[in-house]
């Protein structure tokens, strides 16, 4: 059970939506029941990368319902050897979070869709929160959009 106001939230999803925005690298961003929803530009399946806050926790993830979009994925990570983790780290600390400790699953998740998905170390009620949500979502959106076919415009 969270004990995180719906106010403050809402606040931190403002504050993440404000910066996804000005970043100007995503499609529709929106804020729903389940958090911070932005779609990512120019993928080859409709994708969606998300803040949601779960049981106090931050939470950063891709989502497609598209079973193709995950494996092109899985296929660059498997071709290149590159390690998701250690990818989604060197974003995140180039982008100024340099505490950050990377971890993620992937799975495909009850509602039929496939997840990566990390969970930010930054406490919830840690001022920063929001500044470091921002910063793991772009972060997200950099190492992914090289990868498979998340960006349908890159030329092979």
């Amino acid at each position: 059970m969270s004990t995180l106001s719906c106010d403050a939230k809402q606040a931190l999803y403002k504050v993440v939506k404000d910066g996804a925005s000005t970043a100007q690298v995503f499609a529709e961003i929106t804020i729903d029941d389940r958090g911070l929803s932005c779609q990512a530009k120019n993928s080859a399946e409709e994708a969606f990368y998300r803040v949601s806050i779960v049981d106090d926790a931050v939470w950063i993830s891709l989502e497609t319902k598209d079973r193709w979009l995950s494996g092109s994925i899985e296929g660059d990570l498997v071709n290149t050897g590159d390690k998701l983790d250690e990818l989604i780290e060197e974003e995140v600390i180039d982008l100024g979070h340099h505490d950050a400790k990377v971890s993620f699953d992937h799975f495909r998740s009850p509602e039929l869709m496939y997840v990566f998905r990390s969970r930010l170390t930054t406490a919830i009620d840690d001022p920063k929160a929001a500044q470091h949500a921002l910063i793991w979502l772009l972060g997200y959106e950099i190492v992914l959009r090289e990868l498979g076919d998340m960006d349908d415009t890159q030329e092979d």
